[in-house]
């Protein structure tokens, strides 16, 4: 019997994917491997046919498609520390909790799911635990599997930090519509560490037009983390509340609800699928 010859490039930097993730100013942005090259364009993007009739036309090549994916990617605005996070590298095994497995298979249905439905009513999912459980690095695994692998328009957005940004731009005269726009009518936007900080009337008033913007459009999908959960184990909730704890540790204190009130959390679990993690802070055992 003849040996059958490996025909795929062995490329150890992108291991045959033809992009590497890579940090760039603070932010993952994706680049074509060296590896990466096209026979039959040869690099030009476009291919030139000749019709029955003699027409010249020109079609987009194949290889294009990859392309628009990197410019897609690069514009969901990912924090750099995540640049090696994605779902082989998310860890389940024990001592684990059961529960990062089923966040897990939770993220990885969801992505199955959308594209099934090619995006059109499809459910979102809020990651609801303590610190250091993984809920961010699921949540970055998902955008780029959607964007690198189905051509998905995702966005990421750390709540809390588009906050300071917005309040930092009233100084330079750019109007909270410039900051939110981006954000809003995305196909699939990701909100990460909701709740945090204190929650004025302001800060609700943002998250508010956020939510009910998404919300009222079937075609826009909503992935969510936060460090607080929908409900507390009572006898830590009322030890916490007596001790003040700073508000780093509210979480232990105020539920989802209780954080971003009744309007905004019946929404957000209408948009949303929850999803539980509990466990140890994985910074913590590793320091």
């Amino acid at each position: 019997m003849k040996q059958k010859i490996k025909q795929a490039i062995d490329c150890r930097r992108c291991r045959d994917k033809k992009y590497v993730f890579i940090n760039q100013k603070g932010k993952v942005q994706v680049e074509a491997c060296t590896c990466f090259e096209c026979k039959v364009c040869e690099g030009s993007r476009r291919i030139f046919e000749e019709t029955s009739e003699g027409i010249s036309k020109i079609r987009e090549c194949e290889c294009n498609g990859l392309i628009k994916r990197i410019s897609l990617f690069n514009q969901a605005g990912i924090p750099g520390k995540f640049v090696h996070e994605d779902f082989s590298s998310f860890s389940m095994d024990p001592p684990q909790h059961r529960t990062q497995k089923n966040a897990f298979l939770s993220s990885k249905n969801f992505i199955d799911d959308y594209v099934d439905r090619k995006g059109q009513y499809s459910q979102g999912l809020i990651y609801m635990g303590a610190p250091g459980l993984g809920k961010t690095h699921l949540v970055v695994s998902v955008i780029k599997e959607l964007v690198m692998q189905h051509g998905v328009e995702c966005k990421f957005v750390d709540f809390f930090e588009l906050l300071r940004d917005i309040r930092h731009g009233y100084g330079e005269d750019i109007s909270e519509k410039d900051f939110i726009d981006p954000y809003v009518g995305v196909k699939v936007l990701v909100i990460d560490e909701l709740a945090k900080g204190r929650n004025t009337d302001w800060e609700l008033t943002i998250l508010d037009h956020f939510i009910s913007t998404r919300y009222n459009d079937d075609d826009k999908v909503t992935l969510v983390t936060t460090n607080f959960s929908d409900k507390l184990d009572s006898s830590v909730a009322l030890s916490s509340r007596n001790n003040k704890q700073s508000i780093s540790n509210a979480y232990s204190r105020f539920t989802i609800e209780e954080k971003v009130g009744a309007r905004i959390y019946s929404r957000l679990m209408e948009m949303c699928k929850k999803v539980n993690l509990e466990g140890t802070d994985y910074r913590r055992t590793q320091s």
